[in-house]
């Protein structure tokens, strides 16, 4: 009496909604796909009515008759028409969908699902086919379906191009159970040929429609997605969907999609910008590395100031400490101070604790248990020495994880210590304290500097440079008596020719006033070499005494014998002299 009710009940909300273009939702639906699936399915019955759907009859094509077939027309006309449908094109959209879905296929071997508004020919798929029934396409059907076909042509020619490589691929992995696959198509085969032609035609092409659907051609997708059930389980019933179990669940996961923590993608984009900036100047990519990087220079300072543990820390590494807990956890020497600070205070029992279970994760398989019992006797043992506040639950957990020691043992303790005691006490504490601030204050702020691989020396002020006797009595030798006189010692080209002789520019050489003596003096020995010493003026030291040659030594041999004899006047006797000056430069360069 019961289902009767419910079927009268359908046909009556169908009735209603026929023509509305709006059909009654099922309600043991509760999937949108079925929800779909539904709606499709009635439509198809629909048009499938004898009395009111789509014409459906055998249908000429030039010398042969098709059974069971339908036009474009007629499908066009009959959705337009029972759907209050204005527009062709949306009419055409909907024969398409139910095309690409299975529940209608074109006849003949089209790759393309799509209904054409024309005199195609088309039919119905069986409602074996419909997507529905969760069909889950098995290579073993698919390997049956492509032997059928090859025994049909009697030629492997009959496959498509994709057919054939499926065909050997499935032979390689189906190797197995092949026999059973060839079996298995002859056997239907068989059976085929007790149904009549027509039959026979209808039921290929459905088949075929159906793979078509499910095993696309390359290039072509499928509109169907592929329900992850198992073969051999069956779909939940109705009654199993409804019930106060599943109803309740489903409560519990909508409640907590509603209490899920969602943010704006602008407030994303805020946080991501606030992390980069916070992490920019500790990024040795995109911040330059203090005082130089030791992969590019020879000085091994960075290195040294970013040991694990030392002693006086960097401004750098002391200000990261500061960005979060889990930035000063993982610098042993942040561990180490935020100890000392916390001993200074007689809390250090919980990092104490913390850092102790951490080393024993690391700690070798024979030595877990003996560490995991003296862990427990320090921190956790009632009366311990340095007895840390954890909560009745947390405890309750750990003593019953004591009972098999592992690496493991502590972790839910450590968790709750971190989290609540020291994330929330101690660190903002220790960033307070004066301890960390006396760590910033003496930091090591190391200065950015160049080292260069060749030291070529600096470039200094240009200094006058200021030769010695020596120097100038060996290239000013043959400077006469009267160039002395006139004061123009420094215009002569004998001091030009000094500054070049030296390797220094002419303008840079600053030569003293040198004081020649006269020929009769008795410095000078007959034989023209004299051991007085030359006089000079330096405009740093002052005058300065130094043995030197005279200029006998360097003098030609004419002119030696010019010093020696009274000086003559006249032109006769400045020709000559211009002849011992011009010889005695030509030998001295």
């Amino acid at each position: 009496m019961g289902a009767t009710a419910a079927t009268l009940v359908m046909r009556q909300r169908r009735i209603e909604h026929r023509g509305t273009g709006v059909l009654a939702p099922r309600e043991d639906v509760t999937s949108p796909l079925n929800a779909c699936y539904y709606r499709m399915e009635t439509l198809v019955r629909e048009m499938q009515s004898p009395e009111t759907g789509v014409p459906v009859r055998s249908q000429k094509l030039f010398l042969t008759t098709i059974p069971s077939a339908f036009t474009g027309y007629d499908i066009m006309e009959w959705l337009m028409s029972n759907l209050s449908i204005d527009e062709s094109a949306e009419a055409l959209h909907l024969a398409s969908l139910l095309c690409q879905h299975g529940y209608i296929f074109p006849v003949g071997e089209g790759k393309t699902l799509q209904v054409r508004d024309d005199s195609s020919l088309y039919r119905f798929q069986t409602p074996y086919y419909w997507p529905s029934q969760n069909h889950v396409p098995d290579p073993t059907d698919y390997a049956i379906y492509i032997q059928k076909k090859m025994i049909r042509g009697k030629q492997k020619d009959a496959l498509e191009e994709y057919e054939m490589e499926a065909y050997d691929q499935l032979k390689k992995t189906l190797s197995s159970k092949w026999e059973f696959i060839v079996m298995q198509a002859e056997e239907q085969l068989k059976a085929a040929k007790e149904r009549s032609r027509g039959d026979k035609l209808v039921a290929d092409s459905q088949e075929r429609a159906y793979w078509r659907v499910y095993m696309p051609p390359p290039g072509f997708t499928s509109s169907l997605e592929c329900r992850p059930v198992q073969p051999g389980r069956a779909a939940a019933t109705g009654t199993e969907r409804n019930s106060r179990a599943s109803l309740t669940a489903e409560l519990r996961h909508l409640r907590g999609c509603l209490m899920r923590a969602r943010s704006k993608v602008s407030q994303a984009a805020e946080c991501l910008v606030a992390s980069y900036e916070t992490y920019l100047e500790f990024d040795p990519l995109l911040s330059p590395v203090l005082p130089s990087n030791p992969w590019l220079t020879d000085d091994p300072t960075f290195m040294e100031l970013g040991q694990p543990l030392v002693e006086c820390p960097t401004e750098w590494r002391v200000r990261r400490w500061a960005i979060s807990l889990d930035e000063l956890a993982a610098d042993p020497t942040g561990l180490h101070e935020i100890t000392k600070c916390m001993q200074k205070e007689h809390s250090h029992e919980n990092i104490r604790f913390w850092t102790a279970v951490h080393q024993l994760r690391k700690a070798a398989l024979s030595d877990v248990e003996s560490r995991v019992s003296a862990i427990y006797s320090e921190f956790l043992r009632p009366g311990a020495p340095c007895e840390i506040n954890i909560d009745g639950r947390t405890m309750e957990k750990t003593q019953k994880l004591m009972k098999n020691p592992s690496r493991f043992t502590f972790d839910q303790a450590a968790d709750h210590v971190y989290e609540l005691l020291l994330k929330k006490d101690c660190y903002p504490r220790f960033l307070r304290s004066e301890h960390y601030g006396n760590l910033l204050t003496n930091a090591v702020n190391p200065s950015s500097k160049k080292r260069q691989l060749f030291s070529f020396g600096g470039v200094g002020k240009k200094k006058t440079l200021t030769t010695t006797s020596s120097k100038l009595s060996l290239a000013t030798g043959t400077a006469t008596r009267s160039d002395q006189e006139q004061g123009n010692c420094a215009e002569t080209p004998s001091a030009a020719s000094a500054g070049i002789f030296l390797g220094v520019s002419p303008r840079a050489v600053s030569l003293p006033k040198l004081t020649l003596p006269s020929p009769s003096s008795p410095l000078l020995s007959p034989a023209g070499s004299a051991s007085a010493p030359v006089t000079s003026s330096s405009p740093r030291n002052g005058p300065s005494t130094a043995p030197g040659p005279t200029v006998a030594a360097f003098s030609s041999p004419a002119a030696q014998q010019r010093h020696q004899q009274p000086e003559e006047t006249g032109p006769a006797a400045k020709t000559a002299k211009k002849k011992d000056k011009t010889v005695s430069w030509t030998r001295h360069f």
